[in-house]
């Protein structure tokens, strides 16, 4: 079973720390979520697909890393995925332990996608490894279009990952929203 996350930002969340009771409350959630769709399913092969972003993607990676390491001992195989938009992601980012962990992730993948290198998805006017927001648009369809399972923490607002579920909509996924409010 494939599957990717999409999901806002810190400031849409509990901040840029993750100990804080909402950022804690909602990567619980991403965890009980990943081990339901797990438990739930006859397969023994996952590959999870995650962005890299600030937010849910890095929550949800060291989520389902944490889970990988655990599975193993009961024959279930995960892949982990980093699927990020652009080489230089991280390049405007403000605190170090963020770059760090982004760093981190993309040692621990088991694969790092840079999608604005991939023919399908690239955004000819700016170049490869550049910076331009439609490349997070276009990362995310590339996550969709690899995956069966959309699990998006998002508050049903407008923005990149209410047009992520719209897209994964129009493309026939599977879609599992988290309230990151309740």
């Amino acid at each position: 079973m494939d599957i990717c996350f999409t999901g806002h930002r810190p400031n849409k969340l509990g901040g840029y720390d993750w100990n804080t009771p909402k950022n804690k409350m909602i990567m619980e959630k991403i965890k009980n979520t990943v081990i339901d769709l797990i438990n739930d399913s006859d397969d023994k092969d996952f590959t999870f697909f995650c962005g890299g972003a600030l937010g849910v993607d890095q929550m949800a990676f060291e989520i389902v890393d944490n889970i990988k390491g655990y599975l193993k001992l009961n024959l279930i195989n995960i892949s982990l995925i980093l699927a990020m938009p652009f080489e230089k992601q991280d390049n405007n980012w403000f605190k170090q332990t963020d770059k760090d962990r982004l760093k981190v992730q993309r040692k621990c993948a088991d694969q790092v996608v840079l999608v604005d290198k991939l023919t399908d998805y690239q955004y000819n006017s700016v170049p490869i490894g550049e910076y331009h927001p439609a490349k997070m648009q276009l990362r995310n369809q590339f996550m969709v279009d690899n995956s069966e399972v959309v699990i998006a923490v998002w508050d049903g607002s407008k923005g990149g990952t209410g047009n992520c579920v719209k897209y994964a909509k129009s493309k026939g996924r599977r879609i599992i929203v988290i309230d990151p409010n309740k």
